[in-house]
């Protein structure tokens, strides 16, 4: 039978598994399709559509990863990354009902009375009985609904649980007075806060900044926080700092700051897909998660348009004993999701890759294998909307050979020296090349790490939420640097 050239890649965990042939499409296995291991080279074969057929789609499973180096090489998938996290938050809000129950047990402590079915009201996360607003919060949290209702019931177990959870049209609202709705409403809205202050002034626009006070190496120490705050009065932003608990008010503000290490599977990623599906202008924006926190997509997408980088090939535990053989020592082994030089290994010899390897391995279906490049420091540069913000030269922490020494004794320095850079100072290769990689993956604000060698510059990574700390990044342009931010959140609100 004869065809047209392959516009479909099916991909199924072990290859054809039973799928008829057909010559517009090609069936591989998962481990063929990551590994670009087809008659055809799926990074350059244009118009391209794969269907993801792989048994298991949690995250970092070979199903997930299908779908991200599909869309990493320009493939149209089904499902999408984007499908993927829904359909797993999905699940997530299934096995919520458990933890309600227990927020229920705690705090409800109603005796067993007639009637042992009750059901109430929730507004936007309040409710009228005090005994439930652990619960009510907690529900909208998860659920998102601004009014729903929630059925608990008293059952042979001798606990109350929850009966069920639905939405409640406004129209089936009380009828009579409803101060607890009101009250709801105008919190939620912001009129019983957003007052002008003594002077008349009235804030142009609400900022919320998502951080975690408890984060051990967080993208923000408290003075820059402090200083966006201070710099956001200055130009007539009403700035807060949230916490992961906040969920509930970020429809409350006008924009969305993240400074807190972000992730895919994370409630980072849910704040900013919230923020995006109610046209709340946000950095990071979910496209630049996904593009940025997983090392093997950045790697695929950097690849495929010509970024240079170190030799890399990505591996899955089929292709450990060969690799093992044919590397070239010392080399680098990541996990496509560690941050901050967490679950980055250097390996001298066949017996720590083989150990190593074995333990990566354990924490993600495939690791990425890379080349060792030696240097004393290095670049960051930090763009935002496509144009260079600040420059930096981190260097190695003292007698290690990355800039984060996590394994260091007390005492010892755990972190290298930095420097700050004018941006007109940089080496044009430098920041042309960390110019190009941002691009391609998007208009937020990122930082890009390269490496000079003797053959020319590398990126090493493209960082999605980089490191704004106070007299580190902010040295060459003081307060201008958190005003410059400050201004893009405004210009993507008033766009």
């Amino acid at each position: 039978m004869t065809g047209g050239p392959i516009k479909h890649i099916i991909v199924t965990d072990k290859g054809k598994n039973g799928i008829p042939e057909h010559p517009e499409r090609l069936v591989l296995s998962a481990t063929d399709f990551l590994t670009n291991q087809a008659p055809i080279d799926l990074r350059k074969t244009p118009r391209l559509k794969a269907i993801n057929l792989c048994n298991n789609y949690d995250y970092l499973g070979k199903g997930y990863y299908v779908s991200l180096l599909a869309e990493a090489r320009g493939i149209r998938c089904v499902p999408s990354v984007s499908d993927i996290v829904t359909l797993n938050w999905k699940r997530h809000y299934q096995s919520s009902i458990p933890e309600l129950n227990s927020l229920l047990d705690k705090y409800y402590n109603e005796p067993p009375e007639e009637p042992l079915a009750r059901t109430y009201n929730v507004y936007f996360g309040r409710v009228e009985n005090p005994r439930l607003d652990a619960v009510a919060r907690r529900l909208f949290d998860q659920f998102r609904f601004p009014l729903m209702t929630l059925e608990i019931k008293f059952g042979a177990s001798g606990k109350w649980a929850v009966e069920s959870i639905d939405s409640l049209p406004l129209s089936s609202l009380p009828r009579e007075k409803n101060d607890t709705f009101y009250e709801a409403i105008d919190k939620f809205t912001g009129t019983a806060w957003r007052n002008p202050s003594v002077s008349g002034r009235k804030e142009r626009h609400w900022l919320a900044i998502l951080h975690d006070p408890d984060e051990k190496m967080p993208p923000s120490d408290k003075a820059a926080l402090a200083r966006f705050a201070k710099i956001g009065k200055e130009m007539g932003l009403f700035v807060e700092l949230l916490t992961r608990h906040d969920y509930a008010m970020l429809l409350e503000f006008d924009a969305l700051f993240i400074r807190e290490t972000t992730a895919i599977n994370h409630h980072t990623y849910r704040f900013a897909h919230k923020a995006e599906s109610e046209g709340i202008p946000c950095i990071d924006d979910t496209q630049s998660i996904i593009r940025c926190c997983n090392k093997v997509f950045q790697h695929e997408l950097l690849r495929a348009n010509g970024v240079p980088l170190p030799r890399t090939i990505v591996m899955d535990r089929k292709m450990e004993r060969t690799m093992e053989e044919e590397m070239e020592y010392p080399a680098i082994l990541k996990i496509p999701d560690g941050a901050f030089s967490r679950g980055v290994v250097k390996v001298d010899d066949e017996g720590e890759f083989r150990k190593s390897a074995m333990e990566l391995l354990k924490r993600s279906e495939i690791i990425l294998c890379q080349e060792f490049v030696q240097s004393d420091f290095d670049w960051r540069i930090g763009i935002l909307n496509n144009e260079p913000l600040f420059a930096c030269k981190y260097f190695m922490a003292r007698g290690h050979w990355q800039i984060y020494n996590h394994k260091a004794r007390a005492g010892r320095a755990r972190q290298g020296a930095h420097k700050a850079v004018p941006v007109k100072s940089v080496p044009q290769d430098v920041m042309k090349t960390a110019l190009k990689a941002a691009k391609l993956v998007g208009n937020g604000l990122y930082g890009v790490d390269l490496k000079q060698t003797a053959d020319g510059v590398v990126v090493m990574e493209v960082n999605d939420n980089p490191s704004i700390d106070h007299n580190v990044e902010d040295q060459i342009l003081g307060d201008r640097l958190y005003k410059k931010i400050l201004g893009r959140l405004v210009e993507m609100i008033e766009e």
